[in-house]
């Protein structure tokens, strides 16, 4: 995918500038919640806090409850757009269900549309503030950017939670963030017979150079995978086929394309090769001691597995837990046969101890039991019992509480019954007799839909599709439409009763064509751009060059100032996305109006003419007594003689102005222009020179806003009058003269 121009600029712009930060976010939770839309508990508090008196918490009055999920979201934008990096810091306090209450930290960069996890936060009594620093690199260009804690309590033991504070997100014009590695791995181990062919999504501001996966077979020597691209950030990695019960550890780098490579590198996984089988959901809400010194009575705990054809079981993996708290005994495994009325019976090998696996900083890590080369259990078929007991002691396990398939069994006191709940034992075998052998063929005539064509053997009955874009199909033929260009692993699961089998291959989609991004325009200030790309994009993302944007194809803009835009329209499509810009020149953007006006009187009504300049498109004015209009020339009647002051304010795009003027209502006209009355210095402190044209000797005022006169005085030509003590405020000068009346507004500071 393309690189936005913008992008391209600011890495040219790094070699001219040394590294700078900005904080586009930050908050200490001093003033509320303004800058958080919260469900649930969260709230601020003062029972904890860095500084200096105030916190965020999931559960501000104590414990919080079981099993509740709340979210505090960010209610307002961090603006990454021209960054070539992030990163969020704040200082935080943990006292979350170890193993099984957490905090995730997610990222959006649509506004909360959509999100991606980038954090997990996990511990209890962690009671001394410790500042955390998550890099939000993956997440730069985004002009709507937010962060969002989403809490999760399991359904039983609760403690005091997240306390959050002085948090900040900060944008830097050097790329230093390693890619983001997006990777879910495999629960409990979980691969197939043949080929697995792994994905991780790579997001990163600079580009992705390279990314490779790293695998050992059984301890052995790390072998190096390239990681391929997929279709839009997805990567594969392809582990070919290896004997069931295979051992494989992997990790994922990823270099970036920054001037200065950044790179990452994923925790190690760990899958284990063969025919997978297991009937829990996976989920994780209790766990029980089992041995003969547990406390719950349970001496020995069991989950029947069912082969449905003949095989040879190569693993067995049980889900044990620890914490602080719960510390394990070795265990001692245990596979049974069927007693005949559906419980464990003999043993099928002799029991042996396995040290569990599970660690604090992994407390549910499964327990992996290697069974290659038993004898007794090759070539089986049948119901067996796969578990374990701890003679003189005790070992945890986990289990899921609220759903049962009728699979799992505790040994007490009292003989074996069935557990109302599922633990998660596993087992891997070797392929399974009569299983189908999974093979599809597909047609690409009609590319980007594709016809796709079983051939499995062994007479499936049901078909699983998954077409590597997200998308699954149950059809035995399916037809499918690919919506972008890539390399998709396309998996077919057959299952007949006895077993299933996957088969995998790549289908390459290339007939999207990435647009070529092109536009015109007309009009000044007001703009109508037109989208010219080809290459039919179905997305547009204009910017304006005055920090606006626009998804519309074609959409209208109106400039507020004179000046050269560089505006930018990125379209695209499932192929990709380009970008083209251009100066827009606006010359005709409107100027403040300068706001005057005149008037005439008829008997009781004054007719007013707008007389201001630079094309105001609104009028409101205020006549003095109440009364107002919005029209450009209006006129009003007035009930009674007085001393009115009239305000006209006007305005456009560029803003406004305001003019009033004091207007005597007794018939008698203003001739404050007829005598060249001038006042200055207006606004005056101590002194009011009065300027007219006017000789001999005539009576003036200063009157007030409301008409009343405030002082007499006499004029002979020009005055200088002291208006020291006048208290501040907006006052008239009124000249009484042979020829009439005249007014002058100005204003004692």
């Amino acid at each position: 995918m393309k690189k936005n121009i913008y992008l391209l600029l600011s890495l040219v712009f790094f070699f001219l500038t040394a590294r700078s930060q900005t904080i586009v976010f930050s908050d200490d939770f001093e003033s509320g919640l303004g800058n958080w839309t919260v469900t649930g508990l969260w709230n601020t508090t003062t029972s904890y806090s860095n500084s200096p008196s105030h916190s965020f918490t999931d559960s501000p009055d104590g414990n919080y409850p079981d099993a509740f999920t709340s979210e505090a979201t960010m209610a307002v934008s961090a603006d990454l757009t021209f960054a070539l990096d992030a990163d969020v810091q704040f200082y935080a306090l943990l006292d979350l269900e170890e193993g099984f209450d957490y905090v995730y930290l997610d990222a959006s960069t649509d506004g909360g549309g959509s999100w991606t996890n980038v954090e997990t936060f996990n511990g209890e009594g962690m009671f001394t503030w410790q500042l955390y620093t998550v890099p939000l690199g993956a997440f730069v260009g985004g002009a709507d950017v937010r962060l969002r804690f989403r809490f999760v309590s399991d359904a039983a033991y609760n403690v005091d939670g997240i306390y959050i504070d002085d948090i900040a997100i900060a944008k830097y014009n050097v790329d230093l963030s390693p890619p983001l590695i997006l990777h879910t791995a495999a629960n409990l181990y979980e691969s197939t017979l043949g080929p697995n062919t792994l994905t991780a999504v790579l997001l990163d501001a600079s580009g992705i150079a390279s990314t490779t996966m790293y695998y050992s077979v059984d301890g052995g020597a790390y072998i190096a995978v390239p990681g391929t691209l997929s279709f839009g950030d997805t990567y594969n990695y392809n582990i070919p086929a290896l004997p069931p019960g295979t051992w494989i550890s992997y990790y994922i780098e990823a270099i970036d394309d920054f001037a200065t490579p950044n790179t990452a590198t994923t925790d190690t996984y760990e899958i284990i090769a063969g025919n997978y089988i297991s009937y829990d959901t996976g989920l994780i809400d209790f766990v029980a001691d089992v041995g003969t010194a547990s406390t719950t009575g349970y001496i020995s705990a069991a989950v029947r597995v069912t082969l449905t054809g003949a095989t040879d079981v190569v693993t067995a993996i049980i889900q044990n837990y620890t914490d602080y708290m719960r510390p394990n005994d070795d265990i001692e495994v245990h596979i049974w046969a069927d007693d005949g009325t559906g419980f464990p019976g003999a043993d099928i090998v002799t029991p042996f101890y396995v040290t569990p696996e599970p660690t604090l900083a992994n407390p549910n890590k499964g327990t992996r039991i290697d069974l290659r080369g038993t004898v007794e259990l090759e070539g089986i078929l049948g119901d067996v019992f796969i578990g374990y007991r701890v003679p003189g002691g005790a070992a945890w396990v986990s289990y899921t509480s609220t759903f049962a398939v009728n699979r799992s069994y505790v040994e007490t006191a009292f003989g074996w019954s069935e557990l109302t709940g599922d633990f998660h034992f596993r087992v891997i075998t070797s392929a399974v007799a009569g299983a189908p052998v999974a093979l599809y063929t597909y047609s690409a005539a009609g590319e980007p839909t594709i016809s796709f064509t079983d051939l499995s053997t062994n007479s499936p009955t049901e078909w699983f599709w998954d077409f590597g874009d997200g998308t699954t199909s149950t059809l035995q033929n399916p037809n499918h439409t690919f919506l972008s260009n890539g390399d998709f692993n396309v998996c077919l699961t057959a299952s007949n009763g006895v077993a299933e089998d996957t088969y995998c291959q790549f289908i390459n989609i290339n007939s999207y064509l990435t647009p070529l991004a092109n536009f015109s325009y007309t009009g000044d200030p007001t703009v109508t751009f037109s989208d010219l790309s080809i290459n039919t994009p179905t997305t547009w993302l204009w910017s304006f060059g005055d920090a606006t944007t626009s998804t519309l194809q074609n959409p209208i803009h109106t400039y507020v100032a004179d000046g050269s835009y560089n505006v930018c329209l990125t379209s695209g499509n499932a192929a990709g996305d380009d970008s083209y810009c251009q100066i827009v020149e606006i010359g005709n953007t409107p100027k403040l109006p300068v706001v005057d006006f005149s008037w005439s009187i008829t008997g009781t009504t004054i007719s007013y003419t707008d007389l201001s300049t630079n094309s105001p498109d609104y009028w409101n004015w205020d006549f003095g007594d109440g009364g107002s209009s919005t029209l450009q020339n209006p006129s009003h009647f007035y009930a009674a003689p007085s001393i009115y002051t009239v305000c006209l304010t006007a305005g456009n795009l560029a803003g406004e102005d305001v003019n009033c003027k004091v207007i005597e209502f007794n018939a008698i006209e203003d001739i404050a222009t007829q005598i060249g009355l001038i006042l200055y210095p207006n606004p005056a402190i101590s002194e009011l020179n009065i300027a007219t044209d006017l000789t001999g000797n005539f009576t003036g005022q200063i009157v007030n806003a409301t008409g009343q006169i405030i002082s007499e005085f006499n004029i002979t030509g020009n005055k200088n009058l002291n208006i020291q003590n006048l208290p501040a405020g907006f006052y008239f000068v009124k000249l009484i003269t042979e020829k009439g009346q005249a007014f002058s507004p100005f204003i004692k500071e």
